[in-house]
């Protein structure tokens, strides 16, 4: 697989997220004015508090069962570590940086969680495409993988 289409692979899903962000984008801008202030507050809560946990409660039942949470044992382990990481390398940054206090919480909570949970998602897909990799043969790959980055969003 030449580069240019290992890229084009690979940036296909991020290039679908992109147009639904930029879609979401016109549309709650107050130009187009289809939705007011306190409609985009609400839409935001609906988003983080009802779809992202029926989607990630969703692929749990569909894919996880106790052989499945046998062989991701190491997951655990992976977010921990990932979070100390960050977490150190936050407070670093603090130190460095001298960042007033009221920020402080911010940078290590940015730094230990980044994108550890949704960019999973995005990447499976371009993944799953790929000869060898990790989640088993490709008609397997989509709900193994889907499995392993709901378990990590929901952990």
């Amino acid at each position: 697989m030449g580069f240019l289409e290992l890229l084009v692979t690979a940036s296909m899903p991020v290039l679908e997220v992109l147009l639904v962000t930029a879609l979401g984008l016109f549309i709650a801008t107050e130009s187009v004015g289809i939705f007011r202030d306190d409609a985009r507050h609400y839409m935001n809560l609906i988003v983080f508090y009802v779809f992202t946990p029926a989607f990630v409660g969703y692929n749990l039942a569909g894919t996880v069962t106790v052989d499945s949470l046998i062989k991701m044992w190491f997951m655990p382990i992976n977010i921990l570590i990932t979070f100390l990481l960050g977490s150190t390398i936050g407070w670093m940054l603090i130190k460095i940086t001298g960042a007033p206090p009221h920020l402080r919480a911010l940078i290590l909570g940015v730094c230990s969680a980044g994108n550890l949970g949704n960019l999973l998602i995005i990447i499976i897909p371009a993944i799953c495409d790929e000869p060898g990799n990790p989640f088993g043969d490709s008609a397997n790959c989509s709900s193994n993988g889907l499995a392993y980055a709901s378990l990590s969003m929901a952990v």
